[in-house]
């Protein structure tokens, strides 16, 4: 991390005078406090530090996460050469801003392919936005598979919780639906989605409350409202969310049986 190569040099100063002090003369023991103070006002302010650096000079993806982006992404690869380097850099700025807590994993590590797949759905809905975080919505927890919680008592595969800020997603379900997009519906997507309407609430989200919607939403994805309650693992699911995941993951689908909502989600989304 950057702040750990900016404290350094205050930290080797402050043992250089220490030992000199021990060493030559008590006198240089004076020159000890300035150098401490200022690593530890680097280190308190590190996270704020790091972020400031890299928001500016964003990490790179590993190579790896670059296949799997090119190979899996389909609004990845519509973009030009300079937005994919942003997009990439918006996912690398995204996975070091979001409080990650595996849960269930040997490595007691959410897996780094999980963190990008995640974090391109989220980076996908604010990605003409200056503010690409949703910092209301900084931890996420990740099973390997389907869960019970407190909330829905019984497996399922994603959940946003607002009073605590937090989503909650089963790995499988997520990486199943970044490789085959067509077949599984993407709770990723989904909860991101939920979390946007959360965040941008005054957004003029298109009224999505009749049972017609349902069918045209089949008609676009060819999924049925039950494989989607079942992926999910939870009943009786909004429309908006779901008509928000279809119009990035089926575009040509989605123009033909909603025109009026495609206008109103590009002017939201800014594509």
């Amino acid at each position: 991390m950057f702040s750990n190569y900016l404290a350094a040099p205050f930290v080797l100063l402050s043992l250089l005078f220490l030992y000199m002090a021990w060493e030559v003369d008590s006198d240089y023991s004076y020159w000890i406090a300035p150098f401490v103070l200022a690593s530890a006002i680097i280190y308190i302010f590190s996270p704020q530090i790091n972020w400031w650096w890299y928001n500016r000079r964003p990490p790179k993806l590993g190579p790896a996460l670059q296949a799997l982006l090119a190979r899996f992404c389909t609004f990845y690869n519509r973009l030009s050469a300079t937005e994919k380097k942003r997009f990439e850099g918006r996912i690398a700025l995204f996975k070091m801003g979001t409080d990650w807590e595996a849960m269930a994993f040997e490595e007691e590590q959410v897996p780094e392919d999980v963190k990008m797949a995640l974090a391109a759905q989220a980076v996908m809905l604010t990605f003409k936005k200056p503010t690409f975080l949703f910092e209301k919505f900084e931890k996420v927890i990740v099973y390997p598979k389907p869960f019970p919680t407190p909330e829905h008592p019984f497996d399922h595969a994603s959940e946003l919780y607002e009073p605590d800020g937090c989503l909650l997603f089963s790995a499988e379900q997520v990486m199943l639906a970044f490789t085959q997009p067509s077949q599984w519906y993407n709770v990723a997507l989904h909860e991101y989605a939920r979390a946007y309407m959360l965040t941008y609430p005054l957004e003029p989200y298109p009224a999505l409350d009749n049972e017609e919607v349902w069918g045209k939403l089949e008609q676009v994805s060819s999924m049925p409202r039950g494989h989607i309650e079942s992926v999910v693992g939870v009943a009786d699911i909004e429309a908006l969310p779901v008509a928000i995941h279809h119009y990035f993951t089926f575009p040509d689908g989605f123009r033909q049986y909603f025109p009026e909502e495609t206008e109103v989600f590009g002017a939201i989304f800014g594509h």
